[in-house]
């Protein structure tokens, strides 16, 4: 009996850090934030969004994320937040320096999202090239709340 409650508070646990950098939600799965279902739905680890290729040793990696507005009004998705990703030793991207440029759907651009409708943006952060494949994605609400993590791979 004490082994099958111990499990249950474990999993109780794991269920519960769903979405820290630790245990970032994983890539589609779906996650709630700010009146939002939001799931990150494909990642391009060389992308070169704006027409350019970035500079030697960086990768442009563009994230596609499809947001539900589940609230009763409109909203923009991730626009009481920063938006960004985050490499293992704690260095932060920030789609505002070392942009990737210009790219459609930029989730900083799109007009607000009626009730019920889904909307498909982008947003892309330019890395060192040994950063593309570990790194992920987080938002982070400006009122101080817990941010959230997703896996990009």
């Amino acid at each position: 009996m004490l082994g099958r409650t111990m499990m249950l508070v474990l999993a109780a646990t794991a269920a519960a850090n769903v979405g820290t950098r630790a245990h970032p939600y994983k890539l589609g799965a779906l996650a709630h934030t700010d009146g939002f279902a939001i799931h990150v739905v494909g990642v391009d680890r060389s992308a070169a969004p704006g027409g350019r290729r970035p500079q030697a040793g960086r990768n442009d990696v563009l994230v596609t994320i499809k947001a539900t507005n589940q609230a009763k009004f409109e909203g923009i998705p991730f626009v009481d937040g920063a938006l960004g990703a985050i490499d293992p030793a704690g260095l932060e991207y920030s789609s505002l320096a070392r942009s990737c440029g210009t790219i459609a759907g930029d989730v900083s651009t799109i007009d607000p999202v009626p009730p019920g409708a889904t909307v498909t943006v982008h947003t892309c952060w330019q890395v060192a090239g040994f950063d593309a494949k570990t790194i992920v994605m987080f938002y982070a609400p400006y009122d101080g709340a817990r941010p959230t993590y997703f896996a990009l791979r």
